[in-house]
């Protein structure tokens, strides 16, 4: 894939930088004039005490308890519906294991996206980039992008995997930032899909139970549209491989142009791999059953008597609603709407269930913290970074 000369300037704000040519075409050199870069871990052999190395380790120490310590007094970690819960057990627990196993699904989904394009680091690194990222995410969703932050962790071991193996840079690099924007941008597009056909799924059930007509009506043409939206960029991503002029003109308004036919060319290398597409959905599908299946354990917990279809519509819908960067782990935005999502179920417990889901997912998502801590310690990096031939060559 090639890869393009970085951009002149670095970003002065997120909402600049996720638009701009220089973040698609060079995001390492972007990352550089972030604070946070400066306590990121090298990822080589371990290094001896130093003065420095305690003061980075201190100051790691001080940002992962810092960003915890804003999560308990913002209220965003809270035991009252967990202890609420708790008398029923046999509901509550499975539900968390089932969240549990989420993060997991997620690392398989990016980890196929990764290794199609040549990007090959060991399992356990990538899920620790994916879990830090989250926890910061978790409580600075408009700040510290996580997809800039795991984008970020990758791109740079992939340089230095380049680097460190064959002695200089490859002239042809596939572990380019454009093939990282690319992959990230289609595991957020695969994890959006199975959530409008989870929806569409969900109005089939009121066939059976009634609903208003206007949500019948509403949920329909909000899920279709999406669906179909989808599956025509998907055609006209496998079917030509640059961007139609059309969405040339449009870009060049913005002048993200340079960024839009970068991030095409990516789109259209892998969705021309249909097993790849076919294996990447298949584990968003299986991810998102096993959250719905958690909402709905935690419903019984609650006391709450909804038929099935109703969390297999409205369910996605709220979640779709939180993943929006307005607060915190959708704190506040995610009880509004799954209040009123489930009001039109005749039950006022929506509010509480997302509490649940919010407070397992923190509680998850808290390892990213252990993680982020733990990032110093790495096996050298030429046992770690396996070139991607040798890797093709043992399946």
């Amino acid at each position: 894939m090639e890869i393009l000369a970085p951009g002149p300037r670095p970003f002065s704000s997120f909402q600049t930088a996720f638009l701009s040519r220089e973040f698609a075409l060079d995001l390492t050199s972007i990352m550089e004039s972030l604070p946070i870069e400066r306590t990121i871990p090298e990822a080589g052999s371990p290094r001896p005490f130093s003065i420095k190395n305690g003061a980075i380790q201190a100051l790691k120490l001080a940002m992962a308890t810092s960003v915890v310590l804003v999560l308990v007094f913002r209220g965003d970690i809270g035991w009252e519906a967990l202890q609420a819960s708790l008398s029923k057990w046999q509901y509550s627990i499975p539900a968390f294991l089932l969240l549990a196993l989420t993060p997991v699904g997620h690392l398989w989904r990016w980890q196929s996206l990764l290794r199609a394009s040549s990007v090959v680091l060991p399992h356990r690194e990538v899920f620790s980039y994916l879990m830090i990222s989250k926890f910061f995410n978790m409580a600075f969703p408009s700040y510290l992008s996580g997809d800039i932050i795991r984008g970020f962790y990758v791109l740079r071991r992939a340089a230095k995997r380049n680097t460190g193996v064959t002695g200089s840079v490859e002239g042809d690099d596939k572990a380019g930032s454009s093939t990282v924007v690319t992959s990230i941008l289609l595991d957020r597009l695969a994890g959006l899909l199975p959530l409008l056909l989870f929806c569409l799924l969900g109005l089939l059930g009121s066939l059976w139970y009634a609903l208003p007509p206007r949500v019948v009506a509403s949920v329909g043409a909000v899920a279709g549209s999406g669906v179909l939206l989808l599956l025509f960029l998907f055609l006209m991503a496998y079917r030509l491989p640059q961007p139609p002029d059309f969405l040339l003109k449009i870009s060049k308004r913005f002048n993200v142009h340079h960024l839009v036919s970068s991030l095409f060319r990516g789109t259209h290398h892998y969705v021309r791999n249909l097993k790849l597409i076919r294996n990447i959905l298949g584990i968003s599908f299986l991810n998102h059953g096993l959250a719905i299946a958690g909402f709905v354990l935690f419903g019984l917990a609650l006391g709450i008597d909804v038929p099935l279809m109703g969390y297999l519509i409205f369910v996605p819908l709220g979640l779709m609603v939180t993943a929006l960067p307005v607060a915190p782990a959708g704190l506040g935005v995610g009880q509004v709407a799954f209040l009123a999502l489930f009001h039109t179920l005749g039950t006022s417990q929506g509010a509480n269930l997302f509490t649940l889901f919010m407070a397992s997912h923190i509680l998850i998502n808290l390892s990213g913290a252990a993680l982020y801590l733990l990032s110093q310690v790495h096996v050298p990096l030429s046992q770690q970074a396996i070139p991607a031939e040798a890797e093709a060559g043992k399946q």
